[in-house]
């Protein structure tokens, strides 16, 4: 027992220290002009200068933070042009090189597991990749011109966790799949020429509409319309800042506009692109690997899940080391992180 007690103090006293570094809340975005991935300051939008050099960018996405990973925090960026999905190192952008290849990459998205899931225009399909080696396991699912991609944020024990949605610009919709086979769930909102999604903080859908110039709201598990959110001239790509505000890249006027996370009445440009893409955010901190049901806060729905799951196991959320067993290590973790998560 004493060891135990030993290593739970310890990890305590790391975790109250801030022993995992930030980074910087950036934002990225995609230039097809300048053919660049551009980096602006999360606070005032004011530009820090190319970060990488990529032909025709397309999709992109930060690799999640997790400390048990040794590829934390790289940037992946589609190129249309090489019909490859790029490495780049998340903090300086120096190429490490190609970490797959698609034909026609669009959107692109780490899923739950850690996967890397890229749409392929040509094949009108998801296609699935091995989140650490970039070895392709398959195609998902299949979608008709498909355009935007996110995973529902883990948010429950529900037996809809995680699943994935998808733009069809053909078809009008955003179509859903189980998150975990790829099992075609049916339509889940029509959408005039969707184009970027995001769930919102408070587990809203929002969609960019290019034929309506809007961002749409739907609610976020019926998919049942709340109306128009915001105005946006050829909307594209949308995130959430972690000022809680909606950032949506406009292409006409080639700038990425901010609206109020809340109410979405209009803050204002944030920075200028020419012929702005996909945009993201780097994480400012690494997630919190102890919430296991992704509701922003460590308590005893996490040791339920733990014990659940308690013994060996082959990627899931409770085996928080990473070490293909539940046991007290991951306990010790779950304790060390009680609480809101940072």
């Amino acid at each position: 027992m004493r060891p135990l007690l030993v290593q739970l103090a310890m990890l305590i006293i790391m975790a109250s220290a801030g022993g995992v570094t930030a980074l910087a809340g950036d934002l990225f975005v995609g230039s097809s002009s300048s053919h660049q991935v551009l980096q602006f300051e999360s606070e005032g939008g004011d530009p820090v200068g190319a970060f990488c050099t990529v032909a025709n960018p397309v999709g992109l996405a930060f690799r999640p933070q997790e400390t048990r990973s040794v590829l934390s925090g790289d940037l992946f960026v589609g190129s249309a042009s090489s019909h490859a999905v790029l490495r780049f190192d998340g903090e300086t952008g120096e190429v490490i090189g190609t970490f797959c290849s698609v034909s026609n990459p669009g959107d692109l998205i780490f899923g739950p597991d850690g996967d890397l899931f890229v749409l392929s225009l040509s094949a009108h399909q998801v296609l699935r990749y091995d989140g650490q080696t970039g070895e392709i396991i398959g195609p998902f699912c299949t979608i008709a011109n498909p355009s935007g991609l996110v995973f529902r944020p883990l948010k429950d024990l529900a037996a809809d966790v995680g699943d994935l949605f998808a733009c069809s610009a053909s078809s009008h919709q955003v179509q859903r799949f189980d998150g975990q086979t790829g099992e075609q769930l049916g339509v889940f909102c029509n959408v005039a020429d969707p184009r970027g999604l995001i769930f919102g903080p408070g587990g809203d859908l929002f969609v960019a509409s290019g034929a309506a110039h809007q961002v749409l709201r739907f609610e976020g598990t019926t998919g049942e319309p709340l109306g128009a959110f915001c105005s946006v001239a050829h909307p594209g790509d949308l995130a959430f800042g972690s000022d809680g505000h909606l950032y949506v890249t406009s292409q006409s006027h080639h700038q990425v506009q901010v609206f109020d996370g809340q109410t979405g009445a209009p803050l204002g440009s944030f920075c200028s692109v020419a012929n702005p893409g996909w945009l993201v955010f780097r994480d400012e901190a690494p997630p919190c690997l102890a919430d296991m049901n992704g509701d922003g806060v460590v308590n005893v729905a996490e040791i339920l899940l733990l014990l659940d799951t308690w013994g060996e196991c082959d990627n899931c959320p409770a085996d928080i080391n990473d070490d293909g067993i539940v046991n007290t290590d991951d306990l010790l973790l779950v304790l060390s992180a009680w609480g809101p998560c940072p």
